[in-house]
């Protein structure tokens, strides 16, 4: 069964012709499933399967967004170099949402789709029971993980949610909304929602209590925002 490993570190670089290229995969460090990618983990596939390697949004095969032209390990991990479709909407609204990121400072989150090949289980750690130390991937598909959510459901959050974040965080996701405010594509219900979330914060920094939205402040909503936000 295939495995799907995110990867959250900072995007390498963006053009003005739509090439962007990001971390698929790091090495060295342990994720949340204990698995630990080993360089040279991913050479075999790139060499034998590198040419057939799709760029999804959300790992959804019906939303390719770009299209892989160059895979590579270097010393941090596996590279994509991706030309994002700016013919197409997708194409444009993914382009966008990596300006919006690039612009906060803040980190697109990115996923591959594989299977581990040859590994090893050594001892414990302070992130998981065990370790998988994968020396071998099959790899099937990178993915950028969306910006926003794919719905268009209100988001809310309250300052209890946002315990722990700091101002910079804060001042970051105004800058990062701001961003995606001048995604035109977007359908005028989700810009909607982007807006209400501006505000909240806007004020929040100003340190006013917003008021919430009583019909979208339910707790599966708002765990879904603070997610999407990462904030701690």
């Amino acid at each position: 069964m295939k495995e799907y490993k995110s990867c959250n570190y900072e995007i390498k670089s963006l053009d003005e012709k739509g090439i962007v290229q990001f971390y698929a995969n790091v090495f060295g460090n342990v994720d949340t499933d204990g698995d630990r990618s080993l360089s040279g983990s991913f050479a075999k596939t790139i060499k034998e399967n590198g040419n057939r390697i799709r760029h999804y949004k959300m790992h959804d095969r019906n939303r390719m967004p770009g299209v892989v032209i160059d895979l590579k390990e270097d010393p941090i991990g596996l590279l994509v170099t991706s030309q994002l479709i700016m013919g197409t909407q997708l194409g444009r609204e993914t382009y966008e949402e990596y300006k919006a990121i690039a612009a906060a400072g803040k980190q697109m989150e990115h996923s591959a789709g594989l299977n581990p090949i040859q590994y090893n289980i050594i001892g414990k750690d302070t992130v998981a029971s065990e370790i998988r130390e994968v020396s071998e991937w099959k790899l099937w598909e990178v993915s950028t993980l969306t910006a926003w959510g794919a719905n268009d459901k209100a988001l809310t959050v309250s300052l209890k949610e946002l315990e722990g974040a700091t101002r910079e965080d804060i001042e970051k996701e105004i800058i990062f909304l701001k961003g995606l405010l001048n995604i035109s594509s977007y359908s005028d219900l989700k810009l909607e929602q982007i807006e209400k979330q501006y505000n909240f914060l806007d004020k929040l920094k100003a340190g006013l209590q917003p008021e919430p939205d009583k019909a979208t402040t339910d707790s599966t909503t708002l765990k879904e925002f603070k997610a999407m936000l990462n904030l701690k």
